[in-house]
């Protein structure tokens, strides 16, 4: 470049490129050519070294198989994080051990689906340690953490369903025992944690519906004539007034004091035998105490209602009271 005086400056010697030759960011064939040349060479210096890298998986999964989960997290920030065109072969190798990882987090899934089991499942309380070391070692990478909190959890709900169905007739039993694990493993995470939060309150959602079809079926189960003819009162005053119900078939007054006394005869050893059955194959006895509180109070619920329908077509009956009944569940 001409100065003042005349002479010329090596300063800004390099030749300028314009129109289509000019700043563009896209490599050269030559560039192309040697990333190619870079990554022929990356691949014949660690050929041989996948089967070690692979093996670290594998021992991973040996020891603790739901360390899959901070693996594949860990693994897919780098894979994206990564220039393909610069580290291809190492983008190669990453993608090949993402597969392998989900390979085995799949394994941990069928695993599981095929548990035949009574009581909390392992993977319950397991989550929750998982939980804590994934949020105490793993930075920086809050939505690839979150997308693993709702992968696995939701494979553990869908899961549990059908571990629970495997015994239909436990099956409510199972859930509910496992739900308040659940919230109860996750209790201090779910305060810090939104995803976990979120998960937290299906679990309680779910608890409190696997209790209420629980104790609805213990309740049925000891006091089935009573609630049937309540059931048959209601489906008849659709049809009839109140004061024609006690003359059809089966709903005299006769019929009425026949149930009534087969029902709440010896009250107190029905309810002793409701208790028990509440109990009966449970595992984790530190629920019994609220449960039977649902139980005694949804038993007076459907108790109440009955006197009521009772009281419109058979005014003049005696029939135990629901305070009567409230102090016989409380001496119990």
């Amino acid at each position: 470049v001409p100065t003042s005086d005349g002479s010329d400056s090596d300063e800004d010697s390099t030749p300028k490129t314009s129109g289509s030759s000019g700043s563009s960011a896209k490599p050269s064939n030559n560039s192309s050519a040697d990333l190619g040349v870079l990554n022929e060479c990356l691949q014949e210096m660690l050929d041989g070294f996948q089967e070690d890298f692979y093996a670290i998986v594998d021992w991973a999964f040996k020891l603790d198989p739901l360390s899959c989960i901070p693996m594949h997290g860990i693994t897919d920030r780098y894979i994206a994080g990564q220039k393909t065109e610069v580290a291809g072969y190492v983008s190669v190798l990453l993608d090949d051990l993402e597969s392998r990882i989900t390979i085995l987090f799949s394994r941990v899934e069928k695993y599981e689906r095929n548990v035949k089991q009574v009581g909390v499942v392992p993977y319950i309380p397991r989550f929750s340690q998982l939980a804590a070391r994934m949020e105490q070692y793993i930075t920086g990478s809050r939505d690839l953490v979150d997308q693993a909190y709702t992968k696995i959890v939701t494979i553990m709900f869908v899961t549990l369903e059908k571990i629970a169905q495997v015994e239909p007739k436990y099956a409510d039993i199972v859930l509910l025992e496992n739900y308040a694990a659940f919230q109860h493993s996750l209790y201090d995470l779910a305060n810090v944690v939104p995803t976990l939060a979120k998960y937290y309150h299906q679990a309680s959602e779910a608890y409190e519906q696997a209790c209420s079809r629980h104790i609805n079926l213990v309740i049925y189960i000891h006091f089935e004539k009573l609630f049937q003819f309540a059931r048959k009162i209601e489906e008849q005053m659709y049809n009839m007034s109140p004061e024609e119900i006690a003359f059809q078939v089966g709903m005299s007054k006769v019929d009425f004091r026949k149930m009534l006394k087969s029902s709440l005869t010896g009250l107190d050893k029905t309810i002793t035998a409701m208790y028990r059955k509440l109990q009966k194959n449970m595992t984790a006895e530190e629920l019994l105490p609220s449960l039977w509180e649902k139980c005694k109070k949804e038993f007076l619920d459907k108790y109440t209602t009955f006197l009521k329908l009772i009281a419109k077509i058979y005014p003049n009956e005696t029939v135990t009271s629901v305070n009567e009944m409230r102090d016989i569940l409380a001496n119990l």
